[in-house]
């Protein structure tokens, strides 16, 4: 099976804040790292330090920073494809965390937003059916929804993460496979939360709903029922990053198959070291950390 991920890749520049500004107001910071990150980037990364057959495709400006991400591309286990965008800015994340553990994070969307279905029709070319698609928010819906169509078109089984949320991807939940998302983007899509929250998915004909709760762990739902996975107990330095980490993991654990609840417990696992460190791709367990999970 290989996995063909679509989606971005920036620059994560992250700060530390006693605590999180009000509007209006100034905080002194520290800046804590500097970071290859980006949602479609990290997923990618993580599944193929998992082991996984991972193509990666994003769009990139024609900047230094576009140099840098490529470079660190290169380091890791995985094919990508970037578009170069000429006279469109790389995409940056700006991260600020707080004394508690929180984050708040600021993406921009120009390169992936720029993406066209001819930039990207032939990365999926040599995909067939039983391979894997994943997606995220970044990418304009329309896109999105035309990529999902070519996946069902081709035998692929689907898979969404619709972060950042945007309510033009709220008709697109109903037609993959597999939808990932937080309790936050739940309550966005659906006005519900928890449980309610994933039988409002199922209900719009999404295959599989897994529901991120932080520290209170996940649900997993779908026609046989609704599933709690408790979280694994970590010290919480930086949750940037952990919840691509978890979807990463809980993907490669499960392989071609639906995914179950030991594939949500190893994927709580691995997002607990991700998140008792600094920094995004550099936080996330590395192929040997990631064999030694899966391996249980």
């Amino acid at each position: 099976m290989r996995v063909f991920v679509i989606g971005n890749v920036a620059m994560d520049e992250t700060f530390a804040v006693d605590r999180l500004p009000v509007e209006g107001e100034s905080v002194l910071g520290s800046r804590r790292s500097s970071d290859l990150g980006g949602k479609g980037a990290n997923q990618a990364i993580m599944m193929a330090r998992a082991g996984m057959d991972v193509t990666f495709v994003a769009g990139i400006g024609d900047d230094l920073a576009a140099d840098r991400m490529r470079r660190r591309l290169t380091a890791e286990p995985l094919r990508a494809e970037l578009v170069t965008l000429p006279g469109v800015a790389s995409d940056l994340s700006i991260v600020v965390t707080d004394a508690a553990g929180g984050n708040t994070i600021l993406t921009t969307v120009d390169c992936s937003r720029s993406l066209t279905l001819d930039h990207l029709g032939r990365a999926l070319a040599p995909a067939t059916k039983g391979d894997m698609l994943v997606l995220q928010g970044n990418l304009t819906a329309g896109l999105t929804g035309a990529l999902i169509d070519l996946a069902w078109a081709r035998g692929m089984r689907s898979v969404l993460n619709p972060s950042p949320a945007d309510p033009a991807q709220g008709g697109l939940l109903g037609r993959v496979d597999l939808v990932f998302l937080n309790d936050g983007e739940a309550e966005y899509f659906t006005a519900m939360r928890g449980v309610a929250a994933v039988r409002d998915l199922l209900a719009r004909g999404t295959g599989q709903v897994v529901l991120t709760l932080g520290a209170a762990g996940a649900l997993l739902g779908d026609a046989a029922g609704i599933v709690p996975v408790p979280a694994t107990r970590a010290e919480l330095v930086d949750p940037t990053g952990a919840g691509d980490t978890f979807q990463a993991i809980a993907l490669a654990h499960a392989g071609a198959r639906r995914l179950s609840p030991a594939d949500l417990a190893c994927a709580a696992r691995a997002a607990a070291v991700t998140v008792s460190r600094v920094g995004t791709v550099a936080a996330m367990p590395t192929p040997d950390e990631a064999a030694r999970l899966l391996a249980g």
